[in-house]
């Protein structure tokens, strides 16, 4: 019998069975005419050797490999881990294995991810990063079936799976409204970014239709980072007027804001309002207590892996953009009353 160390073949099994590699190939496959001793004695020499079929063997005879690929700018990032999260778990359901590959955004380790993966011989693709034209991830996936993830590129690929950014962004200011506030500014994220486009653009509407001014200057267009946020936040506290109120597209982008805010030392929520898309863990706990938009990142990601499964599994899928909702957490930095001991009472065990 072979070492434990050693990767167990085809032929060891046909040989301790005493049949040939074609008959063994046959028995553990299901396939031919075999008697029910042939069979047993195969299967039973694969089990005492401990055989396992070679993936990539069986992905030649069934052109399937049962494996995708999950494409990620920062896996440690809380987004990206729920995301990761949520697709095994579907994935995993449904027979399939999950290669994850943390890329960064810049366009050659995306484009090197891919080809990685694609040598791999996976059966889907999420990428999660866009730093190619629906032109360039169209030759880079060759025809592969993927599916976006938090953006999305028209022309290529099943689908995405994004936020519903507008309404997102739209309710904190109708939110903030409410509070009285008319001088309200924006801290938006890069307007290459689906994310960051679509919740200026909630912005824009909200304001809007509310018939309230935006000054030059009180939509400002920022990196998705801490010190971004602080920077562009210093900005609008120094314009005059300056406003009363502040949203802010991520929680990065808050945080800046709270950070700048307290340098200034300005009182939230009495001398400037705070509200912030993205709900994150510690938001409860800052001070004030961040008012956000909560949504379940775990979702977006099993309604990705699902929609790629659809796509590999469908003799001919439809494109679809999928959107998950979103909704109001109300706490102190807007000036909501709130009571930190009963949200966190309330959380799930674990969390």
């Amino acid at each position: 019998m072979k070492a434990p160390s050693s990767r167990v073949r085809l032929a060891d099994v046909a040989q301790l069975a005493g049949v040939s590699t074609t008959t063994a190939s046959r028995a553990l496959n299901g396939r031919g005419e075999l008697t029910e001793d042939t069979r047993a004695a195969v299967l039973q020499a694969a089990s005492r050797l401990g055989f396992r079929p070679s993936p990539f063997a069986q992905s030649l005879r069934t052109r399937r490999s049962h494996t995708v690929g999950l494409i990620v700018p920062n896996v440690a990032h809380p987004f990206y881990a729920s995301v990761v999260q949520g697709a095994q778990s579907c994935l995993r359901e449904a027979g399939y294995r999950l290669i994850l590959i943390d890329s960064g955004e810049e366009p050659q380790p995306v484009a090197e991810a891919i080809d990685t993966l694609l040598d791999h011989w996976v059966d889907g693709i999420m990428i999660s990063t866009t730093p190619f034209t629906a032109a360039g991830f169209a030759e880079l996936l060759k025809s592969t079936p993927c599916v976006f993830i938090d953006e999305t590129v028209e022309g290529v690929g099943a689908g995405s799976v994004t936020l519903e950014n507008r309404e997102g962004i739209e309710i904190l200011v109708g939110h903030l409204a409410e509070h009285g506030h008319e001088r309200i500014a924006f801290l938006g994220g890069p307007a290459d970014k689906t994310d960051g486009r679509e919740r200026r653009e909630g912005f824009a509407t909200a304001m809007a239709a509310r018939s309230l001014p935006v000054p030059a200057g009180f939509i400002q267009e920022c990196e998705w980072s801490l010190r971004s946020g602080i920077e562009h936040t210093a900005a609008l506290l120094d314009a005059e007027p300056r406003p009363t109120a502040l949203v802010a597209a991520s929680a990065e982008l808050a945080l800046g804001a709270l950070a700048a805010a307290r340098s200034r030392r300005f009182r939230l929520p009495e001398d400037l309002a705070l509200a912030s898309f993205d709900d994150t863990y510690f938001a409860a706990l800052l001070e004030p207590a961040l008012t956000a938009i909560s949504y379940d990142s775990v979702a977006i990601g099993s309604r990705s892996a699902r929609l790629l499964i659809d796509a590999i599994e469908q003799a001919e899928p439809r494109y679809q953009e999928i959107r998950v909702g979103v909704r109001l957490v109300r706490r102190r930095s807007c000036g909501c009353e709130f009571d930190v001991l009963g949200e966190l009472e309330s959380e799930p065990a674990g969390r």
